[in-house]
């Protein structure tokens, strides 16, 4: 009985040591407070970047090509400042990478709704 009392209590030890460590871990890439990196992937500070950027690029272009309806390119130049922020915010030098996840999900949600517009082009 003591025996298994002393397992538990290592097991729960173990568990509970691990868990500042897996918080520390970040998709994309990121390295952890440890120094050990994880493999890159979408929350790249570059890649988001580009993505942002082009996102800018095709706002500002179905703002004022015509080939909206007036609507529809109202909300384009809505959503360009938004666009506009977002690029600024990861061309910094220093961005925090605890940010980049939720940079991740603005820009994926700004992408969505370009994405409707794009359906309206003539």
């Amino acid at each position: 009985m003591r025996q298994g009392m002393i397992v538990s209590a290592s097991i729960l030890a173990g568990l509970l040591m691990a868990l500042p460590g897996a918080q520390a871990q970040l998709p994309g890439g990121m390295p952890t407070p440890g120094g050990m990196a994880l493999p890159t992937g979408s929350f790249s500070k570059d890649s988001l970047l580009k993505q942002a950027q082009e996102l800018v690029a095709d706002l500002t272009s179905m703002k004022s090509n015509g080939n909206l309806a007036p609507a529809q390119a109202k909300q384009a130049g809505d959503l360009l400042p938004k666009a506009q922020l977002l690029t600024d915010e990861l061309e910094k030098p220093q961005v925090e990478t605890a940010r980049l996840p939720q940079l991740a999900s603005d820009l994926s949600a700004l992408q969505k709704q370009a994405s409707v517009l794009k359906g309206f082009m003539k």
